[in-house]
């Protein structure tokens, strides 16, 4: 009977290691993930930097390039519009409006995780019929995500103008 200790011992020796080592690694699978480190405002407004530089740049696809595929603008007075496509065709209709300058100004910006926003305000210049400057202010909020490349990109923007709309 003796014999029969010996390797029964040993395999039980080796089950044992065997189940601790996979309970060791069971829990590192199952740790739950560290959260990205929240954005600063600096990296949360550069998606509208970047905007604004396409638009001055005259550069529709550009422009629409920093909305996600699938977000959507919310216009003051206008249907929503939604998906890049669609997006890059409603700035091209500024561009083609006369855009000729614009800036942006980020008040405030915060992540969680892998989503952000940023509220600000804009100025937009436009050359108007008579060759004068139409000078549009206003205020915006971008709620944004950060993208597989660690781009913050924008789902849904919105924004209303300073000026009360005129009436005729």
């Amino acid at each position: 009977m003796k014999p029969l200790l010996k390797p029964l011992a040993s395999i039980f020796l080796v089950l044992s290691i065997l189940s601790l080592w996979n309970c060791k690694q069971e829990q590192k699978e199952t740790s739950p993930q560290e959260m990205p480190k929240p954005a600063t405002v600096q990296e949360l407004g550069q998606m509208n930097r970047d905007f604004v530089e396409a638009l001055k740049a005259h550069d529709a696809v550009a422009a629409a390039n920093l909305y996600d595929e699938n977000a959507s603008l919310l216009p003051p007075n206008e249907d929503i519009v939604t998906g890049r496509e669609n997006i890059r065709a409603y700035w091209q209709g500024a561009i083609d409006a006369g855009i000729i300058d614009a800036s942006v100004k980020t008040l405030d910006a915060k992540s969680d995780g892998d989503l952000g926003y940023e509220i600000g305000t804009f100025e937009l210049r436009f050359l108007g019929p008579d060759n004068d400057t139409i000078v549009d202010t206003g205020k915006f909020t971008e709620i944004l995500q950060r993208n597989q490349e660690g781009k913050w990109i924008s789902l849904y923007g919105m924004w209303s103008n300073n000026a009360p709309v005129e009436t005729e």
